[in-house]
């Protein structure tokens, strides 16, 4: 499920859309919000789904070699393969897994080859070698397997941007959101799918008035920064730290429960990964100035939570 963190970077990344397009309308700014949203949860049912399809490459890599047919290695191997992994025996009965690819239409057919060179790969390693000989453990296989064979192949990140470039930025948060879901599935002896929001409903209304307030005070709050940034030329700013600062105020002057140092510690941080090494220390000392002006101003005003300092 996506964190607060990463709910403010889509906003951040439909607004830098926004304001670099022509189009001014914000219902359909919004609509597309959502659905860069949406594709994060598909993104991982996809990765999910490619577990399966290496259970089915190794089932097919078994026939082709003949050593389905040997009596002798087939017991060996029966309890103790990818196809027969609890993790992903538990994906192939779950009814919300596959009710939920199949509305997805989601399909590695046309990537086959990726899923065969992948297991290839993984049958040569050293874990699978020792998971199917010696039973070892399920879950560590399972980790190391994803780990070493997805979130650092550099085949898999390049097949994922060239199906969908969306998914190419949210590929580590996935990964890791599957490595979370394989050992809450062994600690808790249980399957359990993330979605995409931890509250839906409080999550959306926090992404909607973000977005929405960012915009409908776009004027007031550029003049804002203008004032304490009289040494600078605005088009000399980046436009994504004069988009962060922007968020940053409206986030201060919207929620009245987030407190301050949460909001602009988020922003800074954001900050760090997506604009100019010096943006963090710029940040932080306009939104320092604004906040400390509007609070005094009574713009800025919090209620329970959003009053721990």
């Amino acid at each position: 499920m996506l964190s607060r963190r990463q709910l403010r970077v889509k906003v951040m990344q439909a607004l830098y859309a926004f304001f670099q397009s022509e189009n001014s309308d914000i219902g359909v700014a919004e609509r597309e919000l959502f659905r860069n949203i949406d594709r994060v949860n598909d993104l991982y049912y996809f990765i999910l789904l490619f577990l399966v399809e290496l259970g089915d490459a190794e089932q097919l890599n078994l026939e082709e070699s003949g050593e389905k047919f040997f009596k002798d290695k087939e017991d060996k191997l029966t309890g103790f393969r990818i196809d027969n992994h609890p993790f992903i025996a538990a994906l192939r009965t779950s009814e919300v897994f596959k009710e939920t690819v199949k509305k997805k239409k989601l399909s590695w057919q046309k990537d086959h080859d990726l899923v065969k060179n992948t297991f290839l790969a993984i049958k040569k390693s050293a874990a699978y070698k020792e998971y199917i000989n010696n039973g070892g453990s399920a879950k560590e296989f399972l980790l190391e397997a994803v780990k070493k064979h997805i979130l650092e192949s550099t085949a898999f990140r390049h097949t994922i941007e060239e199906i969908n470039s969306f998914w190419f930025e949210d590929l580590d948060f996935v990964c890791h959101m599957m490595l979370r879901s394989i050992k809450t599935f062994f600690d808790q002896k249980k399957l359990e799918l993330f979605g995409t929001y931890k509250d839906e409903e409080e999550d959306k209304q926090f992404v909607r008035e973000l977005f929405h307030q960012t915009i409908l005070h776009n004027t007031e709050y550029e003049k804002a920064i203008t004032e304490k940034t009289k040494n600078w030329e605005l088009d000399r700013i980046a436009l994504m730290d004069i988009i962060l600062m922007k968020m940053a105020l409206a986030e201060l002057m919207t929620f009245p429960s987030i407190p301050v140092k949460v909001s602009i510690n988020e922003y800074i941080d954001i900050s760090k990964d997506f604009s100019t090494p010096k943006s963090n220390h710029f940040i932080n000392g306009i939104i320092d100035k604004l906040a400390a002006d509007f609070k005094q101003n009574g713009k800025i005003v919090k209620t329970g939570r959003g009053l721990i300092e």
